[in-house]
């Protein structure tokens, strides 16, 4: 039986631990980031429709503002999911990637929108560049960030050292690159030689490459079912 190790924060892992496990696999949650919550002040802040690309920034909003009037169109279904689950009141998935997002956007929306872009600290796309560029009138704020652990646990480095953890997902290019620097800090390289990574994106695939795996295997498409996918082929 695989034995799967999630990476990312638990809030954000459950689900697809609920999955995994639904697959037969054994899966350990172990977060390398941290989130914390910002709270901005947005009240000066004029707009009609909202964009997010990850349900962390949709969870950070709607602690600081009333979302049942409020139109959203987010990067995927996940994202959607969760904008639901808090009760905006129009929600619209771009079910892609950043570009799906923009190109949505650019076919439902005129120029005289104003967009607000609600997202976390980290970003690997600058959405509100390219929507800017496009000529679209768009501000975005800062809801919350990632903090990386300073060292793998010690949970960790035991799943690792006694080879109870064959793969390891990761869904972020923050996430990639701080496991490596840990990884390389704790000299474990050589563990990882026998390991599978499974990445989200092909960016998420290139932040791994800092150090050797046994393979990186890169999901069709940014969805924790095409995901599973890939994982259940096992290629």
């Amino acid at each position: 039986m695989k034995s799967i190790l999630l990476t990312r924060p638990l809030l954000d892992s459950l689900d697809t631990r609920y999955a995994l496990k639904k697959c037969g696999y054994k899966v350990y949650i172990d977060p390398i980031l941290t989130l914390k919550y910002l709270h901005p002040n947005i009240s000066e802040y004029e707009f009609d429709v909202v964009i997010s690309t990850s349900k962390n920034s949709v969870r950070a909003f709607s602690h600081i503002h009333k979302v049942d009037d409020l139109s959203i169109v987010t990067v995927g279904n996940s994202t959607m999911q969760t904008a639901k689950d808090f009760g905006f009141a129009d929600v619209i998935s771009a079910d892609g990637n950043v570009d799906s997002l923009i190109l949505l956007i650019k076919s439902l929306y005129s120029r005289e929108v104003k967009f607000l872009y609600i997202r976390g600290q980290e970003i690997s796309c600058d959405l509100k560049k390219k929507l800017s560029d496009a000529g679209f009138n768009i501000k975005e704020v800062i809801l919350y960030k990632m903090i990386a652990k300073k060292n793998l646990s010690h949970r960790v480095k035991n799943l690792l050292l006694t080879g109870k953890v064959n793969d390891i997902i990761f869904l972020s290019v923050h996430t990639a690159i701080v496991f490596c620097s840990l990884i390389l800090k704790n000299q474990l390289s050589d563990i990882m030689a026998d390991m599978v990574a499974y990445a989200m994106s092909k960016n998420i695939a290139d932040s791994l490459k800092a150090i050797k795996w046994k393979r990186i295997l890169i999901s069709r498409l940014p969805t924790k079912e095409s995901l599973i996918d890939i994982i259940n082929k096992g290629y």
